[in-house]
């Protein structure tokens, strides 16, 4: 499973991903309130700091993943699921999430 399936696959059975999102861009949010009216960045602009933000997290988290599970040749996706379910990877996501502030 690569990055972006992961991503798919955590948003499409959490709200991690959601809730991450909305989380990091109210951070840049705020982080541009502060910049220089001159120098403020669009929504536009907001948005891809916060996707940015977002490939990182779920960066991290398929390499700790990744380091775990024993990949199916025939069916990669269905070992990754199962890693994901047997762990109980999307409610401790969702927690940490939830935890989460940025500095």
């Amino acid at each position: 499973m690569n990055n972006q399936e992961l991503q798919e696959y955590i948003a499409n059975n959490s709200r991690a991903v959601e809730m991450f999102w909305d989380k990091a861009l109210v951070y840049q949010q705020v982080k541009n309130k502060k910049r220089q009216p001159a120098r403020r960045w669009n929504e536009t602009m907001l948005e891809r700091a916060a996707d940015k933000m977002l490939n990182t997290f779920i960066t991290g988290i398929h390499d700790k993943i990744k380091m775990y599970v024993k990949e199916d040749q025939l069916e990669p996706q269905k070992s990754w699921a199962k890693f994901i379910e047997d762990n109980e990877v999307l409610d401790e996501l969702e927690e940490a999430v939830v935890e989460m502030e940025f500095a």
